[in-house]
């Protein structure tokens, strides 16, 4: 099964970056990039599929360059 997560920055300090995140057609939710800790957590405690897909997307990213993009596809 093929899955699309869009990730959209909505907030960033010099701690965390907020990010909303949705699959095509589905619910926008949101997850948390700690910086410090290098941890993503979602704001609604799901951590099903699509969470790890955007998270997955999220993290490989921030441990190659240490940057908060402002948008993020994953795509599988």
């Amino acid at each position: 099964m093929a899955m699309l997560v869009y990730l959209h920055k909505e907030d960033e300090t010099e701690a965390e970056a907020r990010y909303r995140f949705h699959t095509d057609g589905g619910a926008q939710r949101y997850l948390v990039l700690d910086k410090r800790s290098e941890t993503i957590t979602p704001d609604d405690g799901n951590r099903d599929g699509v969470f790890r897909a955007a998270a997955g997307k999220l993290a490989r990213t921030w441990l190659d360059t240490k940057a908060a993009p402002d948008r993020l596809v994953h795509q599988s």
